[in-house]
C-alpha cells in the first residue's frame, strides 16, 4: 500500500527553511481532493509521524499543519510535540469564544499558532495576542497599515503565501514579511511511501477499550501492539519523529512504549483509533513475521535467554519489513533506530540471536539438515523446537479467529 503527504518549505528572509507545510495528497497528483477536512487532517498526521516520519520528511524542521474547527476542539494538536508543529487555524473557523479558548490553551503549552489565510477583520482581534503568525495570500493583500501596527504591538510574524517572482519576493520584504511561501520557492512535493496495511479491527477495538479506561494499562497496551506488527512499525516511527536524531536504540516494543512515555503513548492511540481500519491478516508476510516472533519469543524460554523474550519477539516483527515496505531490510532497521544486537542477528553476524533466527528460517523451510545442525550447537531437542513452532501458528491461528468472531 502507497500512502503520500505534498510539502512545501517555507523560508525566512535569509533564505534559510524554517519549516514546511503538509498537506493532503491521495496520490502522486499534485493536488488537494479530500471531501472530509477532519480526514485529510489525521491522515497527514499519521502519514507523517507515524508511517514516513518527520526526520525523513522534514529533517526535524517544524510542521506547518491545517486544523479543522472539530480537530481543534477535539485537542489534536496536543497529541503532537510542540516543538515540530505550527497549528494552522483555517479562514474557515468562525470566531468564537471557543476558539479564543483553545488558543489561549495552546498558547500557555507552548505551541505555535498561525492563522492561515488571513484576512484583515476586527472580529479576530481578540486572538491576535495569542497568535505567533499570520499567513497573508499576498496576490490578494490588501494594504492596511493600522492592522499591521497592531499586528506588530503583539509581536507576531507575517507570511506571505503565493510568491511567484522575484518582484514579488522582493515586495513583500520591503512591506515587513518576514516569512515567504510560494512556487518562486517550490511547487509542493509529493512524498511517496510504502506503509503496512491499517491495524486491525481487534487491535483497535482492544485500543479504544484502553482509551475507555480512566488510567492507561501500559503491559495490555504493550500486549495489543505485539500482536499486531503494523500497529509496532508505527510506534518506532513515533518514537523516531518525537526524538528524530536523539533517538535511542530500539530493544524491543516494550522498550519503544518506555520512550514515547505513558501521556505520548495514550495520545499516540487516541490519533490511530480515528483512522478507518482495514481488513486484518489477508498479508501472509504479517501473518508469518508474528509467527517468527512468537518463535523466537518461546525459543528464548528453551535456551535460559527469558530476560531477551521482549527482544527476540521484536526481531521477528522486524525480520519481514523488508518485504513489506519494499526496501533493504538494513536501510529500514537503521532509520527505525533499531539496537545493533537485533540488527546482527537479521543481518546474519556470528552472535546468538543470528543463530536462533536461522533456526527459525528452517522450521520454517523444513531444513532437516540446518535444523540438526543448529539444535546440536544449542543443545536442544529438535522436537521442542518443531513444538514451539507449531504452538506459534496456533496462537497465530487464535488471533485470527478472535478477529473473524468480533
Amino acid at each position: 500500500m502507497d500512502i503520500y503527504v505534498g510539502r512545501q518549505p517555507i523560508l525566512n528572509r535569509k533564505d534559510e527553511v524554517i519549516g514546511y507545510e503538509l498537506l493532503y495528497r491521495s496520490g502522486e497528483q499534485n493536488i488537494y481532493n479530500a471531501i472530509d477536512g477532519d480526514r485529510a487532517t489525521i491522515d497527514v498526521l499519521v502519514n507523517s509521524f507515524m508511517n514516513i516520519g518527520i526526520e525523513r520528511l522534514t529533517n526535524g524542521a517544524r510542521c506547518f499543519i491545517n486544523f479543522t474547527e472539530t480537530l481543534l476542539k477535539r485537542g489534536l494538536p496536543f497529541y503532537f510535540p510542540k516543538h515540530l508543529i505550527v497549528v494552522e487555524i483555517l479562514e474557515s473557523i468562525p470566531y468564537s469564544n471557543e476558539l479564543l479558548h483553545i488558543c489561549k490553551k495552546l498558547k500557555e503549552k507552548g505551541y505555535t499558532i498561525a492563522l492561515d489565510d488571513f484576512i484583515c477583520s476586527n472580529e479576530y482581534i481578540p486572538l491576535l495576542p495569542y497568535v505567533d503568525i499570520i499567513k497573508i495570500d499576498f496576490s490578494k493583500q490588501t494594504n492596511n497599515e493600522h492592522f499591521k501596527r497592531y499586528i506588530g504591538q503583539h509581536n507576531i510574524k507575517l507570511l506571505a503565501e503565493k510568491i511567484e517572482t522575484k518582484e514579488q519576493l522582493e515586495s513583500a520584504k520591503k512591506e515587513g514579511f518576514h516569512y515567504f511561501q510560494g512556487f518562486f520557492f517550490s511547487k509542493p512535493i509529493v512524498i511517496k511511501e510504502k506503509v503496512l496495511p491499517k491495524i486491525s479491527y481487534t487491535s483497535q477495538l482492544n485500543l479504544i477499550k484502553q482509551m475507555n479506561k480512566n488510567e492507561v494499562h501500559f503491559e495490555e497496551v504493550v500486549q495489543i501492539i505485539e500482536s499486531d506488527p503494523s500497529l509496532a512499525y508505527r510506534l518506532l516511527k513515533t518514537v523516531n519523529s518525537f526524538f528524530l536524531s536523539k533517538a535511542p536504540k530500539i530493544k524491543s516494543i516494550r522498550h519503544a512504549a518506555v520512550l514515547l512515555g505513558t501521556n505520548h503513548l495514550k495520545s499516540w492511540l487516541t490519533v490511530l483509533t480515528l483512522q478507518e481500519p482495514n481488513e486484518p491478516f489477508k498479508n501472509e508476510i504479517i501473518v508469518n513475521s508474528l509467527i517468527r516472533a512468537k518463535t523466537l519469543e518461546q525459543l528464548a524460554d528453551l535456551i535460559h535467554l527469558r530476560d531477551e523474550k521482549d527482544v527476540l519477539f521484536f526481531m521477528g516483527i522486524c525480520s519481514s519489513l523488508d518485504l513489506l515496505l519494499q526496501r533493504p531490510l538494513q536501510e529500514i532497521l537503521q532509520e527505525l533506530h533499531v539496537d545493533e544486537a537485533i540488527q546482527h542477528g537479521l543481518n546474519g553476524q556470528p552472535c546468538i540471536y543470528s543463530i536462533l533466527y536461522h533456526l527459525v528460517i528452517a522450521l520454517e523451510t523444513n531444513d532437516t539438515n540446518k535444523l540438526k545442525e543448529i539444535t546440536t550447537t544449542l543443545n536442544i531437542d529438535l522436537s521442542k523446537a518443531f513444538a514451539i513452532y507449531q504452538q506459534s501458528i496456533e496462537w497465530v491461528v487464535e488471533l485470527q479467529k478472535d478477529i473473524k468472531v468480533k
